[in-house]
Order: structure tokens, then C-alpha cells, then sequence
């Protein structure tokens, strides 16, 4: 029974590196401020021709589309008092491959979640192995998850371009991925700049995530230690 229970235990503790990426990646698809910052600071009205509202319509689109409230992404703008549909059909195809995506990181959360928590269930109700045994969980996750951005972060010091492409290659079964800025609006509108960048806010958030969820259960073990006098 000790095997079973050890691994739960490790099982519980694997699962929160996990959860802790795909619930950052869930944030920053839904985090409208994110889109305007990358507009602002790439100067995208310039490289677009579309006007700050117009932007903030399609960022607004975009996020209704990964969150399936919606059933196409396209969007009509105008430009020179001229409309026109923004985004063209290999766009579109694209579009739909990473709302693919995003809908399976929301599933993998989900599933994670719910993994740890009958994990949890079955260490404090079948094995009784009591709070102490969670909260420890917490901590080495905490560990795992720092030990992880740890290498993450030597690999895009060293290239991260590559590690943006090799992602694309992995993710994507087509090339639709590969788009022009000379007539694709997508590549317009999210630059390469604003992907470092919502790697580095997700890296941020990660690292923090860990930090504190690792910081606090460790203090929880460290004062019933001392309250119980060990």
C-alpha cells in the first residue's frame, strides 16, 4: 500500500507544474489588456492602418472565438473609408488550428485539476495520510515547477527563435502557421516581439505561481512543526 500511496503523492505533486502552465496560458488568452499592450508597443495602428477601437474590436473577437462564443473570427474593418474583411482564408484556417489548441490546454486543466483533486481524496480519505502529505505535495510541485522554468529559461536565452519554431512545427500539422505581413494582417497584428513578450509575462506569472503556492505551504509545515514541537 506504501508503493500506491507514493504514488499519488507524486502524482498529486507532477500534476501542479501543470496545472500552473496551462492555467497561465488560459490567462493570457483572455486578457484583453495583454492584446492593447502588444498594440501600443508595437506600434500595430501604424503597421495596420486600423485605429485603436478597431484593435481593441478584434482582440475582443479573437478571445469571444478561443472561447467558442462565437463561430468565425473574421472581422470587417475599414480602412481609407474603405471595409473589407480583415483576415483572409489561410488566416482563418490558422485560426481555427490554434483555437484547437487553446481548447486543449483549457481541457488539460480541467483534467489536471480534477486528477489532483481525486488524488487528494484518496490520500487524506483511503490512505488517511492527512493534511501534511498535500501541502508537502505542494511543495516539491513548487520545486519541480521552479526546476523546470529554470531550464526553460536557459533554452530561450539561447534561442528562442528556434524554440518559437520548433513549437509551431510540434503544434501545427499544416503551414498555414508560415504567414507574409506583406498581405497577411495576422502577422501584422502579433508580431514576433509580442510572443517574447507573452512568454515572458506567462514565465513571470509561472515562476510567481510557484513561488508563493511552494512559500506558503512550506511556512504551513514549518509552523505546525513548530507548534507541535518538532
Amino acid at each position: 500500500m506504501k508503493v500506491f500511496q507514493k504514488i499519488l503523492f507524486w502524482f498529486f505533486a507532477c500534476c501542479l507544474p501543470i496545472l500552473l502552465f496551462t492555467s497561465a496560458i488560459a490567462w493570457e488568452v483572455n486578457e484583453v489588456r495583454l492584446y492593447e499592450y502588444g498594440f501600443d508597443k508595437y506600434d500595430i495602428s501604424q503597421a495596420t492602418g486600423l485605429d485603436s477601437q478597431q484593435l481593441r474590436t478584434v482582440a475582443r473577437r479573437l478571445i469571444d472565438y478561443f472561447d467558442l462564443r462565437t463561430d468565425s473570427t473574421q472581422v470587417e474593418v475599414s480602412k481609407g473609408g474603405a471595409k473589407f474583411d480583415l483576415f483572409n482564408e489561410r488566416e482563418l484556417i490558422h485560426l481555427e488550428d490554434v483555437k484547437s489548441l487553446i481548447q486543449r490546454d483549457y481541457w488539460v486543466q480541467r483534467i489536471v485539476f480534477l486528477i489532483m483533486i481525486a488524488c487528494a481524496a484518496a490520500l487524506i480519505f483511503g490512505f488517511k495520510s492527512g493534511w501534511r502529505v498535500l501541502v508537502k505535495g505542494l511543495v516539491w510541485g513548487s520545486v519541480i515547477t521552479l526546476c523546470l522554468m529554470i531550464v526553460l529559461a536557459v533554452w530561450a536565452v539561447f534561442g528562442f527563435e528556434r524554440f518559437f519554431i520548433l513549437f509551431h512545427v510540434v503544434s501545427f500539422t499544416n503551414e498555414y502557421w508560415m504567414l507574409d505581413p506583406a498581405r497577411d494582417y495576422l502577422i501584422r497584428l502579433f508580431p514576433a516581439g509580442f510572443f517574447y513578450d507573452a512568454a515572458l509575462l506567462g514565465y513571470g506569472v509561472v515562476t510567481v505561481s510557484a513561488l508563493i503556492t511552494g512559500g506558503i505551504s512550506w511556512g504551513m509545515l514549518r509552523f505546525a512543526d513548530r507548534k507541535s514541537g518538532r
